[in-house]
Parts: C-alpha cells; sequence; structure tokens
C-alpha cells in the first residue's frame, strides 16, 4: 500500500504539473496525504521521568565493527609526489 501511494504521488505530481493535468494533480496530492497519513510511528526506545534535581546525559558509543578514521594528512597520503 505504501509503495502504491508513493509511486501514485510521484506520477500524479510529475504528470500534475509537468504536464498540466489537473486530474493527475489531484491524484497525486491524495496519494500523498495517504502516504502522510498511512506512515508507522517511529519506536519509542525509552521514556523516564525525572524528579526535581535529576538529569539526563546522552552519549554515543559506536558499535563494535566501527573503526576511528584517519585524516590524509596525518599519514602523509595526500601529499603529492616530490613534495615537501
Amino acid at each position: 500500500m505504501h509503495s502504491l501511494a508513493h509511486r501514485l504521488m510521484r506520477r500524479g505530481l510529475r504528470r500534475g504539473l509537468v504536464e498540466g493535468s489537473v486530474a493527475w494533480l489531484v491524484i497525486g496530492a491524495a496519494a500523498g496525504v495517504v502516504r502522510y497519513v498511512t506512515r508507522p510511528e517511529p519506536p519509542l526506545v525509552a521514556r523516564e521521568n525525572l524528579r526535581l534535581g535529576e538529569s539526563v546525559l546522552v552519549t554515543h558509543v559506536p558499535a563494535s565493527g566501527d573503526r576511528p578514521r584517519r585524516r590524509r594528512h596525518e599519514n602523509g597520503a595526500g601529499d603529492l609526489p616530490g613534495s615537501s
């Protein structure tokens, strides 16, 4: 249903705006509304009530497969041959 609405929205807006077809423009707009209304809600990860004086610290921990990226100039990879 979602992909059908997406295709109708794209085709309707393209034919409606580019080719000037009012019927396709209405179809595209209606498909856009259907797509917007039927979109899934993002999952709730956590909810916590804080009392007076409490705070939350949000940090990012890289996944185990991630490794830090090295900059080009650290190992000379961006240097041209013969330049010093």
